[in-house]
């Protein structure tokens, strides 16, 4: 067997990680245009040197703290499915899980959702992998306990629904209540939609 398909360089993975991992509270606190290459390398403690070595810009991390996120909110939503549960409910529930994110989170969204939706962003194809595999989620969902297929452009045409919302809600902070006004409002069109 090949020694290096099977090295792991656990410093290295440590430094992206560490970078990665400050990175969140640099874009959250300063947003995306303030922060400078200079403020993520004060908040990891680490050399310029280093920083050039995993990354060649700030756009390069924010597309790492983007691709953290998304895949993190792509895991909770797919955790949040109950056995049996009809495709009305799970979807409510995957959209209560996405609303959700955005109260312990609303900083960093802010800043992750301004910068995907720009066709020119660096984070654009990731965008459009990470609405792919939600439209699959509910395509799959509702498929799976109803038998129906729906035109998979009405799931897009609901997350596109779900970002604009989003952004007005992360202009005010994403508080509590109006979360849960998102909800309701979501699931009433969701009903509306799918039914």
């Amino acid at each position: 067997m090949n020694r290096s398909a099977l090295h792991l360089d656990v410093p290295a993975h440590l430094a992206h990680g560490q970078i990665v991992g400050a990175a969140v509270g640099v874009f959250a606190r300063l947003g995306f245009a303030a922060t400078r290459v200079e403020d993520l390398l004060l908040a990891t403690g680490i050399a310029r040197r280093t920083f050039y070595k995993y990354f060649r810009s700030k756009e390069e991390v924010l597309a790492a703290v983007y691709e953290l996120a998304t895949g993190e909110l792509l895991k909770a939503v797919q955790a949040a499915g109950t056995p049996g549960e009809g495709p009305l409910e799970a979807m409510r529930r995957t959209l209560d899980v996405y609303l959700d994110y955005h109260v312990d989170n609303a900083p960093l969204l802010k800043v992750l959702i301004e910068q995907s939706i720009r066709s020119d962003s660096p984070l654009a194809a990731s965008r459009r992998r990470f609405r792919n595999a939600l439209v699959a989620i509910m395509r799959d969902g509702v498929k799976s306990a109803t038998g129906r297929e729906h035109d998979p452009m009405l799931y897009a045409a609901l997350l596109s629904a779900l970002e604009g919302l989003s952004l007005d809600l992360l202009a005010n902070g994403a508080p509590v209540a109006e979360v849960r006004r998102a909800k309701l409002v979501m699931h009433e069109l969701l009903a509306k939609v799918l039914i």
